[in-house]
């Protein structure tokens, strides 16, 4: 690669970087507004674990189709769409509270971790792009950079959970429409987006069009992605039953509202920036599948200490650290995939493994809504409970799977020492 050629890939990737950071804002925001907007406006927790599980439903069916027809056609433009289609989502929670309105909106925007249609767009695309402007030894520390952006968005997103209350009180203006501003808000985010990636160069360099119709409809890595979405779905359901809802497992606890507990939120996801410069590190010191297994489980046992918080501020501390560890296991995995997957495959591969993960993220949060709606110690506890063990389990079963199979790079590390 030319020097020339190097400084165009470099303003690329921090092109599709700018472009990630300002969509992930509003699935920040959700995470911890909508479910407590929602019980708010009268949606009971089942309801409201419904209309977040829709989000997830969509997520998986579009998910494989829209990557493999990325990985075709080009990647750029899959993304925009994704961008343009979570405005779409957010303009309709704007201008709504009728169920079915908003059960649309979730099914096309992302809503929390859960993806819709607009993350089946971007999400993969985004990983196959940023993979496709680093070099491979540069992988694991673009992946770690791509985490620290996602991080720091999350964060700003969970902080912005403030605004309706501050609308409230500088405008005194009502209870809804101190919502349905913000989401206006989002959806001038999401379109900004699409604005800042639409100069992106892409080539067929970057994604070489697959040779033959077997390679297009299945590919050549298949087990190898077969083995990873193992994991990723035990992953899925772990988020969606312990995350998902979560800022309503606070309300019904500790009795606060999104004001009080979207701090916590973005501290947790503010915190987890320190990992960026420790995942490389890991990454050649331990390799990827004792790494995943050490930080995944760490984490997990964080988030089950949780429901021994004696106050809100306690589990929100707890949660800071439960996410410097999942932050780090996740960025592992996904470099982990990139690194063992050919290039052409990188978008379809993250895909089909992110299907996995999208069909536990489908179920879980009905089940979450489902314990939410009681009012024992033992049913508002099990969904971090559940998720807990799901994670470890999902830890131990990444580590089996892969402990034998190590990208280029990592090898090479281990040789070199």
């Amino acid at each position: 690669m030319t020097s020339l050629q190097e400084s165009h890939s470099q303003r690329d990737l921090m092109r599709v970087l700018a472009a990630m950071g300002f969509s992930v804002i509003p699935l920040g925001y959700t995470l911890v507004v909508l479910p407590i907007y929602l019980n708010e406006i009268g949606f009971s927790e089942g309801t409201i674990g419904a209309i977040t599980s829709i989000s997830a439903i969509t997520n998986t069916f579009a998910l494989v189709p829209c990557a493999l027809a990325a990985d075709r056609y080009g990647r750029k433009f899959f993304a925009v769409g994704g961008f343009l289609c979570a405005a779409l989502s957010y303009l309709l929670f704007a201008s709504t509270t009728d169920l079915n309105i908003l059960l649309l909106a979730s099914a096309i925007g992302g809503v929390g971790i859960a993806g819709g249609f607009s993350s089946a767009l971007w999400v993969p695309v985004s990983t196959a792009l940023v993979a496709d402007k680093t070099s491979p030894g540069n992988r694991a520390k673009a992946f770690a950079w791509t985490q620290g952006v996602w991080t720091l968005s999350n964060s700003a997103g969970s902080a912005l959970s403030v605004i309706p209350a501050i609308f409230r009180g500088t405008f005194q203006i009502s209870y809804l429409k101190s919502f349905q501003y913000a989401f206006l808000i989002l959806a001038a985010l999401a379109i900004l987006s699409s604005i800042i990636l639409l100069p992106l160069r892409e080539t067929r360099a970057d994604h070489a069009a697959p040779k033959t119709r077997t390679q297009r409809r299945f590919p050549q890595s298949i087990r190898q992605i077969a083995k990873f979405s193992i994991t990723t779905g035990l992953l899925g359901f772990a988020q969606g039953v312990s995350l998902q809802l979560l800022s309503l497992w606070f309300k019904k606890t500790y009795a606060v509202n999104e004001a009080a507990v979207g701090p916590w939120f973005a501290a947790a996801q503010l915190t987890a920036i320190i990992a960026v410069p420790i995942i490389p590190k890991l990454a050649e010191s331990w390799g990827s599948a004792l790494s995943v297994l050490t930080m995944e489980g760490l984490g997990a046992v964080v988030l089950g200490s949780m429901v021994l918080a004696p106050t809100y501020q306690a589990a929100g501390m707890i949660f800071v650290g439960r996410n410097i560890f999942m932050n780090i296991s996740w960025s592992l995995q996904q470099s982990y995939l990139m690194g063992t997957v050919p290039a052409e495959e990188r978008a379809s591969a993250f895909a089909i493994s992110l299907t996995t993960l999208g069909i536990g993220r489908s179920i879980s949060p009905m089940l979450a809504g489902y314990f939410l709606s009681g009012s024992g110690f033992l049913s508002i506890s099990a969904p971090l409970l559940i998720g807990a063990a799901v994670y470890l389990t999902s830890a131990i079963t990444f580590f089996l799977l892969f402990r034998g199979i190590s990208p280029r790079e990592e090898i090479h590390a281990i040789k070199s020492k």
